[in-house]
């Protein structure tokens, strides 16, 4: 994990926590960079919409409150909005076997788009999509072991 810069968590990241419990090595990492953190608004909206259930409904949004209360909640801007519209077009132009895949990555690019505004680094168990976007956009990335081990794959 990158010291001393701010970062911003995937949705994957919270959701692997969740399932690890509080003993789990992806949930010790969220609350080790707890004090470095910024909740990416795209993200909370991601949990909301996976939170199926009343506890885990009332769980997201103490968080996002909480979040939201310390000033640590960074949302795309309009221009960020557009820079996606335009990276993703790009993308769905000149990679012609990914046209399929675009659609779902407008969060990843939002989310990568936000932490850039800030200057942080995104941290993420899906660095697959992260990588691509990449290619066509700099920014910082920490890919996490898959399960939260806590080990970069980079």
């Amino acid at each position: 994990m990158p010291t001393g810069k701010w970062l911003v968590f995937d949705t994957g990241v919270y959701i692997a926590a969740i399932r690890g419990g509080l003993e789990g090595p992806t949930y010790q990492i969220l609350q080790q960079s707890l004090p470095r953190t910024y909740l990416a608004s795209v993200v909370s909206a991601e949990l909301r919409a996976g939170a199926t259930t009343e506890t885990a409904r009332r769980a997201v949004q103490d968080f996002t409150r909480s979040a939201s209360r310390v000033g640590r909640v960074v949302t795309p801007s309009a221009s960020a909005w557009d820079r996606a519209g335009d990276l993703l077009g790009h993308i769905r132009r000149r990679e012609l076997h990914l046209r399929d895949k675009v659609q779902r990555l407008w969060n990843d690019v939002l989310i990568a788009l936000s932490a850039r505004q800030i200057g942080a680094t995104v941290v993420t168990e899906n660095a697959r999509d992260f990588d691509l976007l990449r290619r066509y956009l700099r920014f910082d990335l920490e890919p996490l072991a898959p399960s939260g081990s806590g080990r970069s794959r980079r």
